[in-house]
């Protein structure tokens, strides 16, 4: 498991504030999230590009003993047919020609009131060598999720250093921004 078997720090601490529900992971890769949700009670589904992470993510909820819905599937066109409680980006970083549009699809997966959770790394990245990606138009910045995300109602939307442990690839100091924000009723 290349980001560790553990769930995301920052995922678990906000899913574990929410009612049980519906949620889904984008970009899963090996599903240490999805797994964690389900283990927490939740409805989980998920996709994910690699067809080896999908076949991971469902291994580990085999071992686990939790069913999740994973499934290949491409940021560029995946459609869900249906909508969340929660949608959950961690560390789920496109290219700038697709991010913003694949962020305003993700807003509308959420059903009115539900919450979209959101941890990637910030342009203070490129100074550290605990992941991430290396060019400076993939790293998020608060401004550009505001804009993102602005038919959404944050109640959380900040950068800020962080140590993580999360597998070989995602160890050390790292800048994050975080988002936590909710679909008007």
């Amino acid at each position: 498991m290349v980001y560790g078997h553990g769930p995301n720090a920052f995922f678990e601490a906000q899913l574990a504030k929410l009612s049980l529900g519906r949620i889904l992971l984008p970009g899963d890769g090996e599903g240490r999230n999805a797994t964690h949700a389900a283990e927490q009670g939740w409805s989980v589904r998920s996709f994910d590009a690699s067809a080896v992470g999908v076949e991971k993510s469902l291994a580990l909820a085999r071992k686990k003993k939790v069913h999740i819905e994973a499934e290949l599937g491409d940021a560029a066109d995946w459609e869900p047919n249906e909508v969340f409680d929660v949608v959950a980006l961690c560390y789920l970083h496109l290219p700038e020609d697709l991010r913003p549009l694949f962020h305003r699809r993700a807003a509308q997966w959420l059903k009115p009131g539900g919450t979209l959770i959101l941890e990637g790394f910030g342009p203070g990245q490129l100074a550290f060598q605990s992941g991430g990606p290396k060019a400076l138009s993939m790293l998020f910045t608060t401004e550009m999720l505001a804009s993102d995300f602005a038919g959404l109602n944050p109640s959380m939307l900040t950068t800020e250093e962080v140590v993580l442990d999360e597998g070989p690839y995602h160890q050390g100091t790292a800048e994050v921004t975080r988002v936590v924000a909710q679909r008007p009723l």
